[in-house]
């Protein structure tokens, strides 16, 4: 009896060894054949499994019980589908799988901010995002010892640029002009602040410690709020729509707040790139001369270099001011209008006074002959767009496009940009 028994164990063996041997030879991947079933496993050992590859190979489960047991044994003919004959007798591991192909790493969010703040005007180092850190301005170059947290600036155009980087908490005050909603379309965020005159002495009651000037401050007032021991950046602007950006770019550096500046600049460069992607286009025998035209107490044309030229041209149109050789916001007689003889004539004034001068225009003799006049073109257009040093120039830009290509732009009203006054 003990013979027989012993000479069943040597077969089983003797079976399980044949196994092992082809196994270990041949293409173990066998990633598509599914897990093993219960009555397929090998518990031994060994801290791996193997498959014999081979459609002609015996193949044998045994499973090892607690200590004493009497083995089981199985034993499958050739002739069984692949799918049961799967044998895991102890064996060596797999080998590594060839790694897969690595993907090319995304830059850091600090390296892709650099890449955008390189070559902005103003940033003397965009490598530098820790504090402290420098710009450039109009009154040399200035240091920004760290994060400003009381900041003031010199113009609504600034502001409005200023609380869409920045929670309120972080400006110590506005200029009149902002809370003046003729002026700003930001003035109903601004309500609750302070506001702060500009002149050096009630700049400095305020207790800011960052004052952000603009180029037509004058010299005696930048430095008398500097000799308070206060940091004044007099920024140099750009009076152009794509000179905004630039204007984003540098303000969110000098705050500390890049990464919202560019999300600001890139929604309002979107919109500007698809007003110039179709206005640029267009050839310069379609496009209208446009007057822009102020009167309060004196007449004033905007000529190249302004703010005014920049909308315009953007809008596909022709700058009058430019037409007739001026330099800058002039003071100006009808005589310039006649020579600049405009097709469209817009005046940035609040509603009332800017119906007045309207009026006046179309009733004057001595513009007659004027394409505008004759045609009735002349519009009274929001100067809380047109007239400020921020991105509501871009509005403008889409604003104009509409009065001069209505087709192709219909929306009369451009819609505010959804960054724009929810800083920080």
């Amino acid at each position: 009896m003990k013979g027989r028994l012993l000479n069943r164990l040597t077969l089983v063996l003797l079976v399980a060894l044949a196994m092992a041997l082809p196994a270990c030879s041949g293409d173990d991947d066998d990633d598509d054949a599914g897990p093993p079933t219960a009555t397929e496993t090998v518990t031994a050992t060994a801290t791996a499994t193997r498959t014999a590859t081979s459609p002609s190979a015996a193949t044998a489960t045994a499973t090892v019980a607690a200590e004493g047991a009497t083995p089981s044994v199985t034993a499958t003919s050739a002739t069984t589908p692949m799918a049961t004959q799967r044998a895991n007798p102890p064996a060596t591991a797999r080998p590594t799988e060839p790694p897969a192909p690595t993907a090319t790493p995304t830059a850091s969010a600090a390296d892709r901010i650099r890449a955008r703040l390189t070559g902005v005007p103003g940033i003397v180092d965009p490598s530098n995002l820790s504090w402290p850190r420098q710009v450039e301005g109009l009154n040399g170059r200035r240091t920004i010892a760290e994060k400003p947290t009381r900041i003031h600036t010199m113009s609504a155009g600034i502001d409005e640029i200023t609380i869409s980087l920045v929670p309120l908490a972080r400006i110590v005050g506005v200029g009149s002009a902002t809370k003046n909603p003729d002026i700003s379309s930001f003035a109903s965020l601004v309500a609750g602040l302070p506001t702060v005159a500009r002149e050096p002495e009630p700049v400095v009651a305020s207790g800011a410690r960052l004052v952000i000037a603009t180029p037509t401050q004058k010299a005696d007032v930048v430095a008398a709020i500097e000799s308070a021991g206060v940091t004044v950046v007099q920024l140099n602007l750009d009076p152009t729509p794509a000179g905004r950006l630039n204007a984003i770019l540098l303000l969110g550096y000098i705050y500390g707040e890049e990464e919202r500046a560019i999300a600001l600049a890139d929604e309002v460069a979107a919109r500007y790139n698809a007003v110039i992607g179709k206005t640029g286009s267009k050839p310069d025998s379609q496009k209208p001369v446009v007057a822009h035209l102020t009167k309060y107490t004196s007449l004033y044309m905007a000529g190249s270099g302004t703010t005014g030229e920049g909308i315009i041209v953007a809008a596909g149109g022709k700058n009058g001011g430019t037409v007739a050789g001026l330099r800058g916001n002039q003071q100006i007689s009808l005589e310039a209008v006649v020579a600049a003889n405009p097709d469209v004539i817009i005046i940035p004034m609040p509603a009332s006074a800017g119906e007045a001068f309207k009026a006046e225009l179309l009733a004057e003799p001595a513009l007659a002959s004027v394409p505008a006049i004759r045609n009735r073109k002349v519009y009274v257009v929001p100067p809380s767009l047109y007239t400020t040093n921020s991105f509501a120039n871009v509005r403008a830009v889409e604003h104009l496009a509409h009065l001069l290509w209505p087709a192709e732009f219909p929306v009369a009203d451009p819609p505010q940009f959804s960054l724009a006054g929810q800083g920080g």
